[in-house]
């Protein structure tokens, strides 16, 4: 009986000590649980202890109960003293836009940024030349090509005005002392070669000179200095009271020429007309007509200050026909009617000088009207001229007048284009 019982004690001892061994493993693991931010359900966890809640304030239940059970926190039925085990947790996955954690989104890579050179080579900006003056143009002067403008002009065959010239000049109707003045320097500047001025007035005298070599005679050469042709003013007279009136046809103009002729050899009459006077002919596509009377050259130029500004007065006054962009100028001696007239003078001088009996040179024209040296570059000026502008010309900054001659004493002229007939295009002072 004895031993009996001492062998169940052994057994009991045994089995207190499994327990307990038992309980030393587990107690260690309910106690963390009971630890783990009240683990439970998920509404019971991490709520507000009112009361204390669970072991040791663990379990933190959705009222605060005094025990874990169904009212506290931990598990579904609340283990003991409102423990439980910890639900487990699943592997979190990666916030694909962390902020401030997390697995960072990965970024592409960087597209190379080329930085410019420290020191490029930049060309230089091309130089564009204003007014540029074409090539071909004779020394101290420029030129304009035009392409059928003088294309044509031949010579066919007859005399020339040539050696010493003599003018009979007549002033019908009212003019200033001043702009006879313009006249006549104009005239004596075409002999001043001691002008060497790069737009002294007599190189556009040269070029008017030049045609002589060019006439197919033996011996000529035309790349010589052409023979000089000397202009003397024989007789001048004045008519300012309108003696055959103020209206000229054909008739009365016949009439004052062989009034204003001298009689001399190798005569060209010259008839100006004031700002007053209506001329036959004139100002309707002429601002000047050259012809014979008597078999003698004549030539007559009116004042288109009050005629015709818009015809014949360019570039002192706008063109009135169809010229857009038009650029006008102001006159060089400060009369659009006289600056404008010795334009028209010396255009039709040069005419008259190669073609005075209309045998000379040019080129056959519309009713009559030949192209002639002067005709074949109306309205060009200077280098680089195009319809409704002058082309290269200076300006005086004392008056503001444009010019593009110099004559005698320094006197400034704008004189017209002339056409070449050794380069075959229009010759102009600069």
């Amino acid at each position: 009986m004895a031993a009996s019982l001492m062998g169940s004690g052994q057994r009991l001892a045994a089995l207190a000590l499994c327990l307990i061994l038992l309980l030393d493993i587990t107690m260690p693991s309910l106690v963390l649980a009971n630890k783990a931010k009240g683990g439970g359900h998920p509404r019971g966890g991490g709520g507000r202890a009112q009361k204390g809640s669970g072991h040791k304030g663990g379990g933190g239940g959705h009222k605060g109960g005094k025990g874990g059970g169904p009212k506290g926190g931990g598990g579904p039925k609340g283990g003991p003293k409102g423990g439980g085990v910890a639900p487990r947790v699943p592997n979190p996955k990666p916030n694909p836009n962390p902020v401030g954690g997390g697995i960072p989104k990965p970024k592409p890579n960087p597209v190379p940024v080329i930085h410019p050179n420290p020191n490029p080579v930049i060309p230089p900006n091309p130089v564009i030349p204003t007014n540029p003056i074409p090539a071909g143009g004779a020394p101290g002067g420029g030129g304009v090509t035009i392409p059928e403008a003088g294309k044509g002009i031949i010579y066919h065959g007859g005399p020339l005005l040539t050696g010493d010239l003599n003018l009979s000049i007549l002033f019908y109707g009212q003019f200033t002392a001043e702009q006879k003045n313009v006249v006549r320097s104009f005239l004596r500047s075409l002999e001043n070669t001691e002008n060497d001025h790069i737009a002294s007035a007599h190189r556009w005298w040269d070029i008017v000179e030049s045609y002589q070599l060019f006439t197919n005679k033996p011996g000529l050469d035309p790349t010589a200095a052409p023979p000089r042709l000397r202009i003397k003013v024989g007789t001048q007279q004045s008519d300012d009271k309108y003696t055959v009136g103020k209206v000229l046809t054909i008739d009365f103009i016949n009439s004052l020429f062989k009034k204003a002729d001298s009689g001399k050899p190798n005569t060209l009459v010259v008839l100006f007309t004031g700002s007053q006077v209506t001329v036959q002919g004139l100002c309707r596509g002429k601002c000047y007509e050259h012809g014979l009377v008597d078999n003698k050259p004549y030539l007559i130029v009116g004042n288109p200050e009050i005629e015709c500004p818009g015809a014949c007065a360019w570039p002192f006054n706008r063109l009135e026909y169809g010229v857009p962009n038009q650029v006008t100028v102001k006159p060089p001696n400060g009369n659009a009617g006289i600056d404008a007239m010795l334009i028209n003078f010396a255009s039709g001088l040069a005419a008259a000088v190669t073609n005075p009996f209309n045998t000379g040179f040019f080129k056959p024209g519309p009713k009559d009207d030949p192209i002639e040296a002067g005709t074949a570059c109306d309205n060009i000026f200077g280098s680089g001229a195009v319809p409704g502008q002058t082309g290269k010309v200076e300006l005086d900054p004392a008056s503001g007048g444009s010019y593009n001659a110099i004559g005698e004493k320094g006197m400034k002229f704008m004189l017209p284009s002339v056409w070449n007939p050794r380069t075959n295009n229009c010759w102009t002072a600069l």
